[in-house]
C-alpha cells in the first residue's frame, strides 16, 4: 500500500513538473506563429499599451478578480503560455493556473528576455518607449564615484522590494565608500537591454569605472558589503 502510494506520489509530481514549464525566446516564437495559440500577458494594461509579444492578451496579474473570470476563456486541453516583464508575476500566475489544472509554459524571461533578443513586439495606442538614461549617462554615473553600486530594478517585483531596505541600508552606513543608484528597468528598456539585463533585481559593482561584480537576485547585506569593501582595497 505504502509503495503505492510512492509511485501516485512520484506521478503527481511529475504531472506538475511538467504542467509549469519554461520556455526560451527561440521557443516562443513557434508558439506565436499559431494564432490559436493561449498566450497571455500578465502584465498591467499599461505596459501590455507600451510593447507585447504578438497575439498575446492581456490579463492583468495584479486585478485579480478580472484574472479568475478570464479563466472561462482558457481551454484546459491545450496548454497556456504566460509571460510578464521579468518572470516575477508570469511565475505566480503559473503556479496558480497549474494547481487549477493547466498545462502552463512559463516565458520567465518575459518582455526583457524578448527585447534583448530583438524580437517583435506590437505596441498599442501609439504607445511611446519611455527614452530613459542613454549608454553615455550611464556611463558618466558609473565614473561619478570611485566605487559605483548600481540596481536595477521595478516597482512591481517583489524581490526588488525585498532588496531595497538592503540596499538602503549599505548606502547609509557605508556612504564613504560606495555609491547607490537605483535604474527603473521598466523606465530604461533600451539601457537594460543594451546591459544584457535580462532579469530583475540585479546589482551591478563598478571600480573606477569598471564592472568588478554582477549579481542577479536578493543578496544579503553582508555579501554586498564585503564586495565594496572588496572593490575598496
Amino acid at each position: 500500500m505504502k509503495k503505492a502510494l510512492f509511485i501516485i506520489g512520484l506521478l503527481a509530481s511529475a504531472h506538475f513538473g511538467m504542467a509549469q514549464t519554461k520556455v526560451s525566446a527561440e521557443e516562443m516564437e513557434k508558439v506565436i506563429a499559431k494564432p490559436q495559440t493561449q498566450l497571455w500577458d500578465v502584465r498591467t494594461p499599461q505596459e501590455f499599451s507600451e510593447g507585447h509579444i504578438p497575439n498575446a492578451v492581456n490579463v492583468d496579474w495584479k486585478d485579480q478578480e478580472n484574472f479568475k473570470k478570464q479563466l472561462a476563456n482558457l481551454k484546459k486541453d491545450q496548454p497556456v503560455y504566460i509571460y510578464c516583464l521579468g518572470g516575477g508575476r508570469s511565475k505566480q500566475a503559473s503556479e496558480f493556473l497549474t494547481k487549477e489544472g493547466y498545462t502552463v509554459y512559463d516565458y520567465s524571461g518575459g518582455m526583457m528576455d524578448w527585447r534583448k533578443a530583438d524580437k517583435p513586439e506590437i505596441k498599442t495606442n501609439n504607445a511611446k518607449e519611455p527614452a530613459g538614461m542613454s549608454k553615455a549617462d550611464y556611463d558618466h554615473v558609473v565614473n561619478s564615484s570611485k566605487v559605483v553600486l548600481v540596481n536595477f530594478s521595478a516597482v512591481w517585483c517583489g524581490p526588488c522590494q525585498q532588496l531595497k531596505p538592503i540596499l538602503l541600508d549599505v548606502e547609509k552606513k557605508h556612504s564613504n565608500q560606495v555609491k547607490l543608484v537605483r535604474i527603473d528597468a521598466d523606465k530604461n528598456r533600451e539601457l537594460a537591454k543594451t546591459l544584457k539585463v535580462s532579469a530583475i533585481p540585479q546589482i551591478k559593482l563598478y571600480k573606477d569605472g569598471k564592472l568588478v561584480w554582477d549579481k542577479t537576485g536578493v543578496a544579503t547585506e553582508s555579501e554586498i558589503v564585503a564586495q565594496v569593501k572588496k572593490a575598496n582595497n
